[in-house]
């Protein structure tokens, strides 16, 4: 789109570069999955390998592998190989702290619709 500049000149307003924003759909559009979550949550601490993801989310190999070869596609999650085994972890705590700044949002937001119910409560029971 074209302007005119306070010096009365046409000039090329500037575009938004959009790869950044491209980058975190594609993250986000993974992350929108309870399962992926879930993963995320119990990587929080280290590494695990695949046995001990299947144990602790008690789902197949064959359903947690898919979960997690797409969380690797967006490079969410990096791998370890030890013999037979593989490990996967977080590339970068961030991630995680963003899932907890949004969890916390949600807190919040429950909060302000349990405070909205009991207010309700309390004046129909008048």
């Amino acid at each position: 789109m074209l302007e005119y500049s306070k010096e009365k000149t046409l000039t090329e307003k500037p575009k938004i570069d959009m790869t950044i924003y491209n980058m975190q759909a594609q993250i986000s559009k993974t992350m929108s999955n309870p399962i992926r979550l879930a993963i995320l949550h119990t990587l929080r601490d280290g590494e695990k390998s695949v046995n001990e993801l299947v144990d602790i989310l008690g789902i197949s190999q064959s359903n947690l592998s898919q979960h997690l070869a797409l969380m690797r596609q967006v490079d969410i999650l990096r791998t370890r190989r030890q013999g037979t085994n593989v490990f996967y972890r977080v590339t970068n705590p961030k991630i995680n702290r963003a899932c907890d700044t949004i969890r916390e949002v949600l807190i919040d937001q429950l909060q302000q619709k349990k405070e909205v119910a009991d207010n309700y409560q309390s004046t129909s029971t008048i």
